[in-house]
């Protein structure tokens, strides 16, 4: 079905049982692979502890007491250290001290970190703007495996991507077994080239979610952070096979318009022609006039939020799905700036948006996520990518997105991160970079054995 507002792609994905995890992983030792080194955790009678997860947040203005007050509640309320600990800050926060704090955890804590537009979420609320934030989501889970790599960009991110994955994968003591699915931070650009890299490892067929790191704004400056290392420019990605399950969800709240063209020019993320004339003029045609103001150059990334670009990208019974497409800029000859690489002869529709759609459109992709599970799936914890220029559109009215996903979560705990780009799986073997657009990764364990 086209991506409309009752429209989300989800995905599901079983992960081995204990003793199944168990002998893959005295597999991969007899193989000669890496083991993660981790503390095994034992209840009262030996067994290991069930997976539990769990997030944190902090407002202070000091970086230092922030990461240490967030930790502090998060350990508490996991009653033990992460395996995976994953942060969203903003923009204001020091990345030295960050690095500082990560370096200092145990070794057997493998950290992914993120810079946010503007704020951050848990299930506690919208923390920051005014004002930093910065939220942690721990997964304790002594039965599953994690791993985490970080790779600068340098000159291939392709190459860069490809190292990562291995790396990570490494980490997890999983050495070439793909895991259930990575989790991805990347720069600002080099997304599609990214998904490629990660492809080149390990195949199409591995689910990838994450989101571009973001600032609080577009020339602001965006990070990633492993542990012990802060980037600007780096691939970073968390190879996660937790010992329960995991599903997922990506969607937009929009739909397309009667209003179609071709791209006739394009240079990358940069397209001068859509039908053989300026595209802004194209853009401002379609929409009633709405950027004359912009012609001859001007930015209409605020303006356009409710009203981008859609590019056919698979399909679902006999209705297209679209690939959602910021326009950011007109340039000076009235070419069109994006947050996607375009190609020449692609089709490119009109879509339309509403504050209600965006509000409302974060509790249909995490019911969407929760749907794909089995019927006595209790979910534990979730990671939530949410568009930044969405965000900025209702940004007024945030607060009703947290609500979205109580409404369909409940108390789950969960990180949600506010992004300059998404990258999903849209459709098996497809992972995809997108813009305006939410992804909800779900984790949790099933009570009964169910087919």
């Amino acid at each position: 079905m086209p991506m409309s507002n009752s429209d989300v792609d989800s995905g599901t994905s079983a992960l081995l049982d204990a003793k199944e995890a168990g002998a893959k992983e005295a597999g991969a030792k007899e193989a000669g692979a890496n083991e993660a080194p981790r503390g095994g955790r034992a209840g009262a009678e030996g067994a290991a502890e069930p997976m539990k997860m769990a997030s944190a947040s902090s407002t202070a203005g000091s970086t230092d007491v922030a990461f240490a007050e967030a930790l502090s509640a998060l350990r508490a309320s996991l009653g033990t250290e992460p395996d995976q600990l994953f942060l969203s800050y903003t923009e204001g926060h020091d990345l030295g001290e960050l690095a500082r704090a990560t370096a200092a955890l145990p070794p057997s804590v493998r950290v992914h970190g993120s810079s946010s537009c503007l704020s951050v979420m848990t299930a506690a609320g919208v923390h920051g703007a005014p004002g930093p934030g910065l939220a942690l989501f721990g997964i304790a889970d002594a039965q599953g495996a994690y791993g985490a790599a970080v790779e600068p960009i340098g000159e291939s991110p392709r190459a860069a991507a490809t190292r990562a994955a291995r790396r990570a994968m490494e980490d997890a003591g999983r050495a070439g077994k793909p895991p259930a699915l990575f989790w991805l931070t990347a720069p600002l650009g080099v997304e599609e080239q990214v998904l490629c890299g990660i492809e080149d490892a390990v195949g199409a067929d591995v689910p990838v979610f994450g989101g571009t790191s973001a600032a609080d704004s577009l020339d602001g400056a965006l990070s990633q952070l492993g542990r012990g290392q802060a980037h600007r420019d780096a691939v970073l990605l968390s190879a996660l096979y937790p010992s329960g399950e995991v599903a997922h969800a990506f969607g937009s709240g929009y739909a397309p318009t009667e209003h179609r063209g071709w791209v006739t020019r394009s240079e990358g993320r940069r397209v001068p022609e859509i039908d053989g004339q300026p595209a802004a003029e194209v853009y401002n045609r379609w929409t009633g006039g709405m950027f004359a103001a912009q012609l001859g150059g001007g930015s209409i990334a605020a303006e356009s939020a409710l009203c981008p670009l859609g590019r056919p990208s698979g399909w679902a019974g006999k209705a297209p799905q679209f690939l959602l497409i910021h326009p950011n800029a007109v340039d000076k000859d009235n070419a069109l700036t994006f947050g996607v690489h375009i190609n020449e002869g692609d089709e490119l529709a009109l879509m339309k948006g509403s504050r209600g759609g965006v509000l409302h459109r974060i509790q249909s992709v995490a019911g969407a996520a929760l749907e794909a599970t089995r019927p006595s799936f209790q979910p534990q914890g979730a990671l939530v990518i949410f568009c930044a220029g969405c965000m900025l559109a209702v940004r007024d009215d945030i607060g009703r997105v947290v609500q979205g996903m109580t409404a369909a979560l409940g108390t789950t705990p969960f990180l949600g991160t506010f992004t300059f780009g998404e990258q999903g799986c849209f459709v098996r073997g497809k992972n995809q970079h997108a813009n305006l657009s939410i992804a909800v990764v779900l984790f949790g364990q099933s009570t009964q054995n169910e087919p």
